[in-house]
């Protein structure tokens, strides 16, 4: 039976086929008479349909955000190769961005009002309960698309149904966050009253779920809870509320309980770690693992020949796996944060410099031993070695060995900037079956680790650590062979909290999730330095020097790490939409 993916890549060609680029990058309905459509649930589904491709557009690439932490290299962006302004990601503009998540709202709202014109008509049950169904997944994917815009820039424009034209578009001014996130929330909350609980039939595999939308209610309520503790002063008109925190974390801590013990949720291999050259961690991060049951929601990507897949091949590899081009790379601050399977904490950090027999340096073998397994199925360093591509990805070429500087066979040859001494293995397939930018690999958004780290985050910070949570985070370290967690990384809730990042970091890697932790918990300074210092720059594992990190700037750009810019040409077309103050 063919897979909801690929109804989503091949269903809908004319629906959404002629968008127009404005200010909220409008969707006309004109083009769809209702004398010929919005007349069976399957009609409703093929316009949900179009909401999942723009939502796909809109996430399907978040792992370039990790360049803007502290973890990763990103070419090719300014929040990558140009070390001091961290703002632009995903290679475009703030607009960019900002156009993606209106065409999933403006979809959303069109499909959302004919859905319920057609609940209205309808006088069979059956049929009702299908199409409030589909209309829940609508609802899931406006929140999720909202819930990336006040992310990114707080205060947006919020509508809930089809504009009438840019007339009515450039007249949109911005909503204070706190109503935004109280409608996310009850959007979510009729999303969890009709969604299944879960996919039964493999042909609606991709769909959200019940499961789904508590997962990501809690983590609106975990974030409204970061937010409202640790403060967000470079958004005009927002209060820290010490008491509103708590009763955001209590909340966001109720929902993931949900998610972890309602659903027969289990991590990847029931979190078996598998062998040191095999860890399952790796396995999970491959096509055939995506519609495993940590896997709670992902965008879908069909390859090959649909002209829809995804581009991690492209990203994450080199010329010798698919002619890859190898756009993000990890740094040796990552290596550093993988502990020890003899002492479960972490190791020395390590030497940077071109000496294989350096004690704990970068390019001696022996300083990777007895790391977390994890590292294993994430990183390759010098040594390590990976399955070649065939330029077409139709064939695989042989065993490659990674060796910074050297691009001759048999070492792998990766002719990138900036090299950092190490690369991604984690979204590498390695499996003949499609060129770099056509592959099944669906991203995922949200996996049950995330949901045991969040709800220990959550519940730590309103009554402290507590067994339940220790043996959660005990689950995620098992996988990567880890010893479960020393006494003192749980004596109190400060320190288990830096036991909670510390797994977010290994664990989340290039998926899109760090720069937002920094961000919430307002971290920037501590990790750079703050204004006018040194930064923190990134040196390769030869000791050579990649790019600068914050060097030496001001105050003000540190305010703008934490917030974005409303495009110049976004404002010049409404002169409603205000600025965030930092970037006036």
């Amino acid at each position: 039976m063919k897979h909801f993916k690929y109804i989503l890549l091949l269903g809908i060609v004319g629906l959404f086929n002629s968008c127009v680029k404005d200010l909220l990058d409008q969707q006309p309905t004109t083009e769809v008479s209702s004398d010929l459509f919005w007349k069976t649930t399957d009609d409703a589904l093929t316009s949900t349909i179009g909401v999942y491709q723009a939502a796909r557009t809109l996430f399907g690439r978040d792992y370039y955000f990790d360049g803007i932490g502290e973890f990763q290299q990103t070419r090719g962006t300014s929040g990558g190769s140009v070390g001091n302004n961290f703002y632009q990601t995903n290679g475009g503009s703030f607009g960019g961005m900002w156009n993606d998540a209106y065409r999933v709202i403006n979809r959303a709202n069109f499909t959302i009002e004919n859905i319920e014109a057609m609940i209205q008509r309808t006088t069979h049950e059956e049929t009702k309960k299908r199409l409030e169904r589909v209309n829940g997944e609508n609802y899931f994917l406006r929140a999720l698309a909202y819930f990336r815009l006040i992310q990114l820039w707080g205060d947006v424009p919020y509508y809930t149904k089809v504009l009438e034209g840019d007339e009515e578009a450039i007249t949109l001014s911005r909503m204070p966050i706190n109503e935004i996130k109280d409608n996310l929330i009850q959007d979510l909350t009729y999303a969890v009253s009709v969604l299944p609980a879960r996919i039964t039939s493999t042909s609606e595999r991709g769909r959200a779920t019940q499961v789904a939308a508590l997962a990501f209610r809690g983590k609106i309520e975990l974030y409204w809870a970061s937010w409202k503790k640790y403060g967000w002063p470079e958004l005009d008109g927002f209060t820290q509320n010490a008491n509103e925190a708590q009763q955001a974390y209590q909340k966001a801590a109720d929902d993931f309980r949900k998610v972890i013990n309602d659903y027969g949720l289990k991590l990847f291999s029931e979190g078996n770690p598998g062998t040191y050259d095999n860890p399952s961690y790796g396995r999970l991060f491959q096509y055939y693992s995506e519609y495993d049951p940590e896997i709670i929601f992902s965008v879908q990507f069909g390859g090959p020949n649909l002209g829809q897949g995804e581009e991690m091949l492209r990203d994450f590899g080199t010329r010798t796996t698919g002619n890859a081009q190898c756009w993000v790379m990890p740094c040796s601050r990552l290596v550093d944060r993988y502990q020890s399977l003899i002492t479960g904490d972490f190791a020395e950090p390590l030497v940077l410099e071109n000496n294989p027999a350096t004690p704990n340096g970068s390019l001696n073998p022996q300083s990777y031993e007895n790391r977390d397994w994890r590292m294993k199925a994430t990183l390759l360093w010098d040594g390590e070695t990976i399955q070649g591509i065939s330029n077409d990805g139709y064939s695989m070429t042989g065993t490659f060995i990674m060796k910074l500087g050297v691009r001759e066979a048999p070492y792998i040859n990766n002719d990138a900037s900036g090299q950092t001494g190490y690369l991604y293995r984690k979204w590498i397939r390695q499996e003949p079956i499609a060129e770099r930018s056509q592959g099944p690999q669906d991203f995922y958004l949200m996996r049950l680790a995330d949901v045991y780290l969040m709800y220990c985050e959550a519940v730590n910070e309103v009554s402290g650590p507590s067994a339940e949570l220790v043996s959660l985070v005990d689950k995620i370290r098992e996988r990567g062979n880890l010893p479960g967690l020393a006494p003192a990384k749980y004596a109190d809730k400060a320190a288990f909290f830096e036991a909670i990042k510390q797994e977010r970091i290994v664990e989340l890697v290039a998926e899109g999730i760090r720069p937002f932790d920094i961000r919430r918990w307002r971290e920037a300074e501590s990790i750079w330095g703050g204004p006018q210092t040194p930064g923190w720059p990134m040196y390769n594992t030869q000791g050579g020097f990649v790019r600068d990190q914050l060097r030496n700037v001001d105050a003000r750009t540190y305010e703008r790490f934490y917030i974005y810019k409303i495009s110049d040409t976004d404002r010049s077309r409404n002169p409603n939409l205000t600025q965030n103050r930092p970037w006036l």
